[in-house]
């Protein structure tokens, strides 16, 4: 897979009609026709055609949307802006709030493993591991760790290895976490700048948006190894999420405040 990722195709453009102010903060795979995207300024969280774009059903939360991702085929968790984390049900073609837990900071990024949820917050700088009620089972915080090992941990995926990946636009890093939240490791090169957005496809293989130097970067944890396999030349511009879809052999980028999704093809 390793080689394929290293010969992405760039595929037309999906548009999306986010409205005047609104721009695309998040997108992840639902199926292999729809993404569902975060809509920041418009405060909605849309089920999207993966194959032109138009919208096929969406929601209003109670603010901003930031993050989201798949709890199952048939839930999404969306956080959002201010201290609350939302889910949303999938019915076929339509959406459907669902339950709600508040947290006690703003809350930013959010990944799922098993049976639990881990999120990054802003201000200060940490992670946590919940239940699905919001129960906080594990904590990391830069007081405990004695050092800034997070600055702005934006965004967040998990592997099917259960470990976690946490992009750090502050420092430059991505760190991975096992489920209690313990550091295994850091990884840092000069390619990686401001990395935003960040998904596993496999076990030892990420890929993640270096915004500072407009890349999508490959990262296989095994080995450390940090390799670019697109660029600016490829239409790359300051990307700031991602999805893949591991059944279409796609790859899904969106720019900072973009309202158009790129794609990338496998051979």
């Amino acid at each position: 897979m390793f080689q394929d990722l290293c010969q992405l195709h760039r595929q037309q453009n999906l548009k999306v009609d986010t409205g005047l102010w609104g721009g695309i903060e998040d997108i992840t795979v639902v199926s292999d026709t729809r993404l569902l995207a975060a809509m920041w300024g418009r405060s909605r969280v849309m089920l999207v055609d993966s194959l032109t774009g138009g919208t096929v059903a969406q929601v209003i939360p109670q603010a901003d949307p930031y993050r989201v991702c798949m709890w199952d085929n048939n839930t999404a968790v969306v956080t959002l802006n201010g201290r609350k984390v939302q889910f949303i049900n999938i019915n076929g073609d339509s959406l459907k709030m669902g339950r709600s837990f508040s947290v006690d900071r703003d809350v930013c990024g959010v990944g799922r493993s098993g049976d639990r949820l881990i999120v990054s917050y802003e201000s200060p700088p940490g992670l946590e591991v919940l239940s699905m009620n919001g129960r906080v089972m594990h904590t990391f915080s830069n007081r405990a760790a004695g050092r800034d090992v997070f600055k702005i941990p934006y965004f967040i995926t998990t592997s099917t290895d259960g470990m976690v990946y946490v992009s750090d636009e502050g420092n430059s890093t991505i760190t991975q976490l096992d489920m209690n939240l313990c550091v295994t490791r850091t990884f840092s090169d000069p390619m990686l700048q401001a990395p935003h957005g960040i998904i596993s496809v496999s076990a030892d293989q990420v890929l993640v948006c270096s915004h500072g130097n407009h890349r999508i970067l490959l990262l296989c944890p095994s080995t450390g190894v940090i390799t670019s396999i697109l660029e600016q030349q490829d239409g790359i511009e300051k990307p700031y999420a991602l999805t893949y879809s591991s059944s279409q052999r796609k790859l899904y980028v969106v720019s900072g405040g973009a309202k158009t999704i790129q794609v990338f093809q496998q051979p």
